[in-house]
């Protein structure tokens, strides 16, 4: 691969200093602190507010040395310590599922085959790199957890219990999980919860009501806005029904912190309308089109702890979106512009993105179709 010449993408804060807060604005509910964060940055002594991305390496999957590797629908990326990324392919009726690429680009190898033998997958909904540097994957559609080392060699596969779906094992040996209601009785809606080795949950971690979107009911045209990442030893959700706010927990499934942010409401966006319209008029006719976007579509944390959560504000260009960005306390320090990443085709898509290593890693589809995979290097100044 012809190595592209790395050049300078700056990122600006897009508020000026005038006027901002420096003493940032809290308070306790029932003995959890909560940060409040206003439209505008906090400015903290000594917290570096500005962040400049340097392209190191970009992966044209449309140049001819990637057409025969069989990636089609790329959608989530990671990298292991030593920086070599991983792609995970979303295109269902796909050879291989997993995609390893060293620093620099290079193809090394595919795995993850689509089969249902051990070490076999049919799709994968979200992967995980775990402190042992196991690649750990959830197999929806047979209902397991695969882990591979970064050689792409089988080390477990467990299989998931009944009503479980996106489990993701966690660093102290027990696992996150979504489910739905186990007993009639139970509230409609879906169910983040602690589970230990066994699958039997320890504790309830947060729930997301849906009784509004019962079959029959109107429902709006953009995503159920209820999301999670794990980092580190920390949980992070979002629940959209709370409004804007991140919750952060322990691996223990104690609540450390909850912050929350004022937004202006984005209109809904008129290529996302056009798109729900042709759904409606293809028969889902319990769709409508909202007024107005949800605060935020997802989030992602760098090696710090640094929040990075895209909203719906367009960006320095129609490509980039506005990213609040949060240090580890929870305080609002930066808004940056970054471009858009994953397949951003309506309002239903979640978008996920990566930082890590101290770099941010950017996988979207260019205009002719074909995904490109941007890594950059994070300057905070």
């Amino acid at each position: 691969m012809n190595k592209p010449l790395c050049f300078l993408v700056g990122i600006s804060l897009l508020v000026s200093c005038g006027g901002r807060r420096t003493q940032v604005d809290k308070i306790m509910e029932e003995g959890v602190e909560v940060v409040l964060n206003h439209l505008e940055p906090y400015v903290l002594k000594g917290e570096a507010s500005h962040l400049r991305l340097v392209e190191e390496t970009r992966i044209d999957f449309e140049k001819d040395e990637f057409s025969d590797i069989g990636l089609k629908e790329p959608d989530i990326v990671e990298a292991d310590s030593n920086g070599n990324i991983f792609v995970i392919e979303k295109f269902p009726d796909s050879e291989y599922f997993i995609y390893k690429f060293s620093p620099d680009g290079r193809f090394i190898m595919k795995f993850g085959r689509k089969g249902q033998g051990p070490g076999e997958v049919q799709g994968i909904v979200d992967l995980l790199f775990g402190k042992n540097g196991r690649l750990a994957i959830t197999d929806p559609d047979v209902n397991k957890v695969v882990e591979f080392d970064t050689e792409g060699r089988l080390v477990k596969e467990t299989k998931l219990a009944p009503g479980l779906f996106d489990v993701l094992p966690l660093p102290n040996g027990n696992f996150l999980g979504r489910r739905f209601p186990k007993n009639d009785s139970d509230p409609v809606g879906m169910y983040l919860s602690l589970l230990d080795p066994d699958f039997k949950e320890i504790k309830l971690i947060d729930f997301y009501d849906m009784s509004g979107f019962a079959p029959g009911k109107k429902s709006p045209g953009f995503i159920v806005h209820f999301y999670w990442r794990v980092a580190g030893d920390r949980i992070y959700v979002g629940n959209g029904s709370r409004g804007y706010e991140i919750r952060v927990w322990d691996l223990d499934g104690n609540l450390l912190r909850k912050f929350r942010k004022e937004f202006n409401p984005v209109a809904y966006p008129e290529e996302f309308r056009l798109q729900t319209e042709k759904i409606i008029a293809a028969g889902n006719k319990n769709l409508f089109v909202a007024e107005t976007m949800p605060p935020t579509n997802s989030f992602f944390i760098d090696d710090v702890g640094r929040l990075f959560v895209m909203t719906y504000e367009r960006g320095a260009s129609q490509d980039e979106y506005i990213h609040d960005v949060f240090n580890s306390d929870g305080v609002l320090i930066a808004r940056v512009s970054l471009g858009k990443y994953g397949i951003l085709g309506r309002a239903l898509n979640r978008q996920r993105a990566t930082a890590t290593n101290g770099r941010f890693y950017r996988l979207w589809f260019k205009e002719s179709g074909y995904p490109e995979l941007i890594v950059y290097r994070m300057v905070w100044e």
